[in-house]
C-alpha cells in the first residue's frame, strides 16, 4: 500500500485502530501473568487427573477451554492449553488428536460470548459501539447452545477413539504455582471483567484492559519470581503486527474505492438485495474459510450499517463459528496444530475437517436462528 502510493505514511498510521491494538496488548499481558503463575497448567492438570472416562475428559476440557476463551483471547488460550493437552493425553495413554480438535473448536465457540473472546470481536465491539453487557447478553446463550452441540458432534465423530478406557495414568508433571502472584493476577482479571460489564460503551474497553495489564506488569514482580521483561516477551506480538498490517490494507481498500466496489458487487450478485441476516452469515462463512476470519471481518465491516446490532452480532458469531470448518479457517486452529506438531503430534486436515465441518454447519444454522429470535432487526 505504501510502495504503490495507495496510502501515504501518515494515512497508513491513521488507518491503524489503536483502540483494538491497546485492548489486545492489555489482555495479552493479563494472560501472560496468569500463565507464569501456573494458572493454565493447574486447570488442565485438574481436569486430566479427575477424569474417569474419555468422554468426561472431553466434556470438561471443552467446557473449560470455552470458558477461558470467553474471558481472554482464544488464540492465547489455544497456545497455552495445547501442550498441556498433549502431555495429559500421553500420561493417560489416550489418543491426543480428538482432544486437540476439541480444544480448537471449543476455543472458537467459547470466544463468541464476549467482546474480548477473540480479536475480531474486539474490532466489532469498537466499530459497532455495542456495550459489553449487551453483546454478551445476546451472544452468551448462543455460545452455550453451540458449545453443547459441538461437544455432542465431536464425541460422535471420534466415538471409536473415545470409547477406549483411560489407561493407568503415568505421573503428571508437577504444577509449579506462584500462589501470591496468581491471587494478584486473578483478582485483577476479575476486576477487569467487572469493569468491562460496567462499561456503558466499548470506548472504555481499551483503557480498562491496558490499565489491568499495566497493573500486573508493575506489581506482579513483587509477588512472583518473574520480570516485566518476561511478561512482555510472552505477549503474542505476531498477532499485533498482523492487525497493524490488516488495518493498513483496510485503509488502502477504503482510499482506493475498492470497498464501495465490493459492496456494489455483492449487492448486484444478489439481485439488488444486501444487508440481510442470511446474506451476511453466508458471505461471512465463505470469506472466513477463503481468507481466514479476521481479514473477513475487517472487510465485511465496511458493508454493515453501524446501527444494526443484529447484523454486527451475526458477523461476530458467523465469522468465528465458520472458522471451525478447516484448519485454515481461524488462527486458533493453526496455533493448535502447529504447537501440537512441535510435541510430535500430527493433526491432519482430514482429522480436523471430519469434526469441524459438521460442527460449523450446525452451529452456523443454530446461531443464525437464535440471533434472529433474540436480537431485534
Amino acid at each position: 500500500m505504501l510502495v504503490l502510493g495507495v496510502l501515504t505514511p501518515a494515512e497508513a498510521l491513521l488507518a491503524i485502530n489503536l483502540d483494538v491494538i491497546l485492548l489486545l496488548v492489555g489482555m495479552m499481558v493479563l494472560v501472560s501473568g496468569l500463565e507464569v503463575c501456573g494458572f493454565f497448567d493447574l486447570v488442565s492438570s485438574r481436569i486430566a487427573t479427575r477424569a474417569r472416562t474419555q468422554v468426561s475428559l472431553l466434556v470438561w476440557l471443552m467446557v473449560a477451554t470455552a470458558a477461558l476463551s470467553a474471558l481472554v483471547l482464544n488464540d492465547t488460550i489455544a497456545l497455552l492449553v495445547t501442550p498441556v493437552v498433549v502431555r495429559s493425553a500421553r500420561a493417560l495413554r489416550v489418543k491426543p488428536v480428538p482432544y486437540l480438535v476439541a480444544v480448537a473448536i471449543a476455543a472458537n465457540v467459547g470466544s463468541v460470548a464476549t467482546e474480548v473472546g477473540n480479536p475480531q470481536n474486539a474490532f466489532i465491539a469498537i466499530r459497532s459501539g455495542i456495550p459489553f453487557l449487551a453483546f454478551s447478553a445476546y451472544l452468551l446463550p448462543v455460545a452455550i447452545a453451540c458449545l453443547a452441540v459441538s461437544i455432542g458432534l465431536v464425541w460422535l465423530v471420534f466415538r471409536k477413539d473415545l470409547s477406549a478406557p483411560i489407561g493407568a495414568a503415568a505421573p503428571m508433571p508437577v504444577v509449579r504455582l506462584e500462589r501470591r502472584g496468581l491471587a494478584l493476577t486473578f483478582g485483577v482479571t476479575i476486576a477487569v471483567s467487572v469493569a468491562f460489564l460496567a462499561s456503558a460503551t466499548p470506548d472504555w474497553l481499551p483503557l480498562v484492559a491496558l490499565s489491568g495489564g499495566a497493573f500486573v506488569l508493575f506489581f506482579l514482580p513483587f509477588f512472583a519470581t518473574v520480570t516485566p521483561r518476561a511478561l512482555i516477551a510472552k505477549v503474542d506480538w505476531g498477532i499485533i503486527l498482523f492487525f497493524i498490517g490488516l488495518f493498513v490494507v483496510l485503509g488502502g481498500v477504503r482510499a482506493s474505492g475498492l470497498s464501495g466496489a465490493i459492496q456494489d458487487g455483492f449487492t448486484s450478485a444478489l439481485g439488488g438485495r444486501s444487508g440481510g441476516l442470511a446474506w451476511l452469515v453466508g458471505l461471512s462463512a465463505l470469506l472466513s474459510n477463503l481468507i481466514s476470519n479476521v481479514p473477513a471481518v475487517l472487510l465485511l465491516a465496511e458493508v454493515v450499517p453501524r446501527g444494526s446490532t443484529q447484523l454486527w452480532l451475526a458477523l461476530a458469531a458467523s465469522s468465528t463459528l465458520a472458522g471451525n470448518a478447516t484448519i485454515l479457517g481461524a488462527a486458533c486452529n493453526v496455533i493448535v496444530v502447529q504447537v501440537a506438531s512441535r510435541d510430535g503430534v500430527s493433526v491432519s486436515m482430514k482429522d480436523f475437517v471430519k469434526a469441524g465441518l459438521p460442527v460449523t454447519a450446525v452451529t452456523l444454522l443454530l446461531s443464525t436462528v437464535l440471533i434472529a429470535l433474540l436480537v431485534p432487526p
